[in-house]
């Protein structure tokens, strides 16, 4: 059984699907039929035009050289377009319909529960709706995504209930009889200030409070 683990693997990795398949080569589903490999690589775009040389990422793996990055890209027939933030680095789009683990915990912070007015389930234990359906051509953004439990979530589907986003996050919930609520991003539940209204008596000196030696 190990031997044939091994075998297994070593055929996912070099061929993308397990050879010893009775379905191998055709369209079939179920038994190993349905395990395929999945390699992702996380490029720029300006290294696959040629305009820099800076390195690919095989996710959960290691870096790649521009080279051989380019050269993959190449190869392949399916291309998932994920979105930085120039400034933030943050991930904010992505072409695919369920979004990146970065974008989850971005989501999971600034949402905290479920964004129904009133619902305080916690985010950990809610879905991530797309605000404007996927399937209407609502985007993976997480300006159009939003944690909802699993009851509201229905109720936005299934029900008279609508919900837009105006941007930064904040929530507009208009009811079957055209009342609105807004849902502000919660606030967090832990944050650091810093008070400079009263600065200690040595700010600003660079030296040893007076009467002291300096510390050398």
């Amino acid at each position: 059984m190990d031997q044939l683990r091994a075998d297994i693997l070593g055929d996912l990795v070099l061929g993308g699907a397990p050879v010893v398949d009775p379905t191998y080569g055709t369209d079939r589903a179920g038994g190993l039929g349905a395990i395929r490999a999945r390699v992702q690589v996380a490029v720029t775009a300006e290294t696959l035009m040629g305009r820099d040389e800076h390195p690919a990422e095989a996710v959960g793996g290691a870096l790649i050289d521009a080279d051989t990055a380019r050269q993959l890209a190449g190869q392949v027939s399916e291309w998932d377009r994920l979105f930085i933030d120039p400034v933030t680095r943050t991930p904010v789009e992505i072409d695919t319909y369920r979004p990146t683990a970065s974008m989850k915990k971005l989501l999971t912070a600034r949402d905290q529960h479920c964004r129904f007015p009133g619902c305080r389930r916690a985010a950990i234990r809610c879905e991530l709706d797309h605000t404007i359906d996927h399937a209407l051509g609502g985007h993976t953004h997480i300006f159009n995504l939003a944690h909802l439990c699993q009851r509201h979530h229905s109720m936005k589907q299934f029900t008279k209930w609508e919900v837009r986003q105006v941007g930064g996050g904040v929530l507009e919930w208009t009811s079957p009889l055209g009342r609105v609520y807004r849902e502000d991003v919660p606030i967090p539940a832990v944050c650091f200030t810093v008070d400079t209204a009263d600065p200690p008596p040595d700010a600003g000196t660079g030296g040893p409070p007076p009467g002291q030696p300096p510390p050398f």
